[in-house]
């Protein structure tokens, strides 16, 4: 596999990191596609043991969401039946790793329903008395002026 720019050593300081049991869910995304929602089975300051239903392969680049610490990018370094080992880019912060999981569990990502609103129609009702001069229709008054310079110009030849 080659080596990509950044990424820290596969070595055996790396892979002994101490590890913590998150059992948590997280949200993933690979290859800028859509999140897809994960279980971290651990964590350490050098990568994470994941679960998911995606299809990932060795090397791909993923990003995935830390609750409590944020987002970082990692690789695949192995995969065995749904489970991966992901490799951060850069080791997180020891603070990052010890806040990683530890809050409030994170909530599914969905996709909202949406909800119609007049809300847009209000602000722009509201805009318009605001600034009622400002808000003439300025195509209307450039397109009468072009017809009175024509009236003009044809009256005069």
């Amino acid at each position: 596999m080659p080596r990509r720019p950044g990424l820290i050593e596969t070595t055996k300081e790396a892979r002994a990191a101490e590890r913590r049991s998150a059992e948590a869910p997280s949200t993933m995304r690979a290859d800028g596609h859509d999140p897809i929602d994960v279980v971290v089975l651990d964590i350490s300051r050098s990568g994470v043991r994941i679960v998911s239903d995606a299809v990932l392969s060795i090397g791909q680049e993923i990003t995935i969401g830390l609750a409590g610490a944020g987002v970082t990018r990692a690789y695949v370094a192995w995969a065995r039946a749904g489970e991966y080992g992901c490799a951060f880019e850069r080791p997180i912060p020891p603070e990052d790793e010890a806040v990683a999981f530890s809050r409030a569990p994170v909530k599914r990502l969905g996709r909202a329903p949406v909800q119609p609103s007049n809300a847009g129609d209000e602000y722009l009702r509201d805009l318009y008395g605001r600034h009622r001069v400002w808000a003439l229709p300025w195509d209307a008054v450039l397109m009468a002026l072009a017809m009175i310079v024509l009236i003009v110009v044809l009256f005069r030849l």
